[in-house]
């Protein structure tokens, strides 16, 4: 006991300062906080409204900004995307184009190559057409009736020929045949020839002209009144009238007509009046 009275004794000193200075600490908060409420009380209430009017049009003004600049850069997407279209529009519209162009040049390309085709079809049928009636053409033809050589259809007679006389085949040109025979070439209406099969000597016979080959007269009898005429027409000249039952001489058949010579005339009558 006497030693703790002892050890308080020398150290109260301490415990006085360390509650002076507390005592002090507190004093001064509680002077503070009295200062800051006094200080709070007397300021203006139109500072305050200030302010926060000040606050407001700050955070009205910033809204707005955002707003502006929201709307800005909505147009600017709203631009981008117009553009992005009309470019996609574009390409698209290039493609369509060029899908077109390309289908017009494959059209063109197929059509050319059909065209190609229906034309080579066309020249192979037509040689093979000339090569089968070049392989029916015959080789030798034989005299049917009295027949005479022209220079050409329908041209001047060169010689007649009788029956049984072997020609050689050369060509055809419409109803007519050119012919050699007697080492001549000429024209022969094919009517009045028919084909024969070779035989032995026929190239000797095509090339020699017979000393006495005059053809036999054929002479036919009208069964009806006719005219003879200078052409085979009936408007051509009348040279002649003919009862039935006259009698001329038969010198050609040209397709309806007859040739014939009668009182030394030479004219046409109708093949039907015979």
């Amino acid at each position: 006991m006497d030693n703790f009275r002892e050890w308080l004794s020398d150290n109260l000193r301490y415990f006085l300062l360390g509650f002076a200075i507390l005592a002090v600490v507190i004093i001064a908060a509680i002077g503070i906080r009295i200062y800051q409420r006094v200080e709070g009380s007397a300021q203006k209430p139109t500072d305050n409204v200030r302010v926060e009017s000040e606050t407001s049009s700050a955070a009205g003004e910033t809204a707005k900004g955002t707003e502006k600049t929201s709307e800005t850069e909505k147009q600017s997407e709203t631009k981008a995307s117009e553009k992005a279209t009309e470019a996609e529009t574009r390409a698209s519209e290039a493609r369509e184009t060029e899908s077109v162009t390309e289908s017009g040049t494959k059209a063109a390309e197929t059509e050319k190559e059909t065209t190609a085709s229906e034309t080579q079809a066309a020249e192979t049928a037509a040689s093979e057409t000339a090569a089968t009636e070049a392989a029916k053409d015959p080789e030798y033809l034989k005299v049917t009736t009295t027949l005479n050589l022209r220079t050409e259809p329908n041209g001047t007679v060169i010689n007649s020929y009788a029956a049984g006389r072997i020609v050689k085949f050369l060509g055809k040109e419409g109803n007519w045949y050119k012919v050699r025979v007697g080492g001549r070439e000429g024209y022969m209406s094919r009517d009045y020839l028919e084909e024969v099969p070779y035989e032995a000597g026929m190239e000797n016979e095509v090339e020699t002209e017979p000393q006495t080959e005059a053809p036999t007269p054929i002479y036919k009898t009208l069964k009806g009144a006719c005219y003879l005429r200078a052409e085979t027409s009936k408007e051509s000249q009348i040279l002649g009238t003919y009862m039935a039952g006259t009698t001329v001489q038969f010198l050609e058949d040209v397709g309806g007509w007859y040739k014939v010579s009668v009182d030394g005339m030479t004219g046409y009558m109708g093949a039907k009046f015979f």
